[in-house]
């Protein structure tokens, strides 16, 4: 697959000011679900904090108010820590400090060309690291406060090193990625496949072991637990077969380099040179989409995008003298390339979107004069996580916590008026009167007032509640 100099350099130019276009547009994005976990994970660490505080930790020390879903914490000796990993907020925090959530955004961009290039390093082939540029709807999260672009960083260096025959540097990568991201166990899996005369796989694999036995073991000293933190706890998950087939309608919508893995394994077929490391790569990758213990959120198939460099080393190593016209390489490329800005562009007005209206949310919700803000939504308590910098209490009703349970716990943190903000239908409505039981003076919360939220774009209530002796 050849292309000339001037249509290579087209389509770098092309790919380059797209993503320069999109970069230019990104303040109307604003952190929302996990992204504001990464980004107070962030900001914590530009304080030298590696875990979640909160204010109640001795007086609710099983933290059934703490403003997470569980999912999204692990406690350790009366702290909670995200069971996304510090890697990621540590390397982000001096950025963060200096230059905000648009010095990330820059990072990553520069992260993730470094990325292509290196790529290019690896196979020494144009046309693939221009299928690589164009190839899915990862570059969205160059815009975004997470650590795909940094998950996808690392495994491209992995590759790397792993054809330089670097085998400590290799392995060691290659625990640190999947300690991030479990699921990047089944793509590390194909590397002595991709590269089958560089290190041993039995060297790969038991340098890999002894440096995933140290990790437990660090593990196990900080979080009491020899698992990963993100694999403890979807560990919990309940298999779901509608979840394989979203992921499988998303890797079929962002992938399109799938689509055209899918077309060639077909077209080897028909020329009957079978390759069963490509039937082996498109059966993984449906593997993962069942076994996935959710969907990742965000509507794009980020457990999915570690086989995307796989896809392209298994065609080049098995083709390497196949000759294919410059139209039709050329082809493929504008159509990928038109495809990937339409998707972006498409993905960045739904972003946006929905950034409106949770940053009007944040906005009306932070003018209010309580202190204490009660949720009964996650969604709303990922939106509401800024506040907690800004001198706000923010608490999170849990289905398994009592009514008498959540009114003990405010008299014993002498809390005297809270609101109440809900999205109905509400999953755990509060009654107008909570009743103390274990106050002596009969402590009782009345509601005063309930309105709907000042200015709000989404169908949001507010109550006050104060308490009464």
């Amino acid at each position: 697959m050849n292309l000339s100099k001037k249509a290579i350099g087209f389509f770098f130019l092309l790919g380059f000011f797209i993503l320069c276009f999109f970069l230019t547009k990104m303040d109307a994005i604003k952190s929302f679900s996990d992204f504001s976990l990464f980004e107070w994970q962030t900001h914590l660490a530009t304080q030298g904090k590696l875990y979640l505080p909160y204010t109640h930790s001795s007086l609710d020390p099983e933290y059934q108010f703490f403003p997470l879903p569980n999912l999204f914490f692990h406690l350790t000796k009366n702290n909670a820590h995200a069971t996304f990993p510090n890697l990621y907020p540590i390397l982000m925090s001096p950025l963060y400090l200096l230059f905000g959530v648009y010095g990330i955004q820059v990072a990553q961009f520069v992260l993730f060309l470094i990325s292509i290039w290196i790529f290019f390093q690896t196979t020494k082939n144009e046309v693939l690291t221009l299928f690589l540029f164009f190839s899915s709807s990862i570059v969205l999260y160059i815009f975004l406060v997470h650590d795909t672009i940094l998950v996808f960083f690392i495994e491209i260096l992995v590759l790397f090193f792993y054809q330089k025959e670097k085998p400590f540097l290799t392995s060691l990568l290659t625990v640190i990625v999947i300690w991030m991201r479990p699921e990047m166990g089944f793509v590390f899996c194909f590397l002595p496949f991709l590269f089958p005369h560089s290190i041993p796989w039995k060297k790969y694999f038991f340098l890999c072991s002894v440096l995933f036995l140290l990790f437990a073991l660090i593990n196990f000293i900080f979080y009491h637990s020899f698992l990963p933190l993100r694999f403890l706890k979807n560990s919990q998950s309940q298999w779901n077969p509608e979840v394989g087939i979203y992921l499988l309608r998303l890797v079929w919508q962002q992938i399109p380099i799938f689509i055209l893995f899918i077309f060639f394994l077909i077209w080897e077929w028909f020329h009957q040179t079978k390759n069963y490391l490509h039937i082996f790569l498109v059966c993984t990758t449906i593997l993962v989409c069942f076994v996935s213990p959710n969907t990742g959120g965000h509507d794009t198939p980020r457990y999915l995008y570690g086989f995307i460099p796989l896809y392209l080393l298994s065609m080049e190593n098995k083709n390497k003298k196949l000759t294919i016209h410059p139209v039709i390489v050329t082809f493929f490329l504008l159509l990928m390339s038109i495809y990937f800005t339409y998707g972006l562009h498409s993905q960045f007005k739904t972003l946006a979107k929905i950034s409106k209206y949770q940053s009007n949310t944040l906005s009306e919700i932070a003018s209010l004069k309580e202190k204490t803000i009660v949720v009964n939504n996650s969604d709303l308590s990922f939106i509401l996580l800024p506040l907690l910098t800004q001198n706000k209490d923010i608490l999170l009703l849990r289905e398994e916590v009592s009514n008498s349970g959540f009114v003990n716990f405010l008299t014993k943190n002498q809390i005297p008026e809270f609101v109440f903000v809900e999205i109905p239908p509400s999953p755990y409505p509060i009654p107008d009167s909570l009743v103390s039981e274990d106050c002596q003076n009969h402590c009782i919360y009345q509601k005063r007032e309930s309105n709907p939220l000042p200015n709000a774009l989404l169908p949001i209530s507010i109550s006050r509640y104060l308490r009464s002796f």
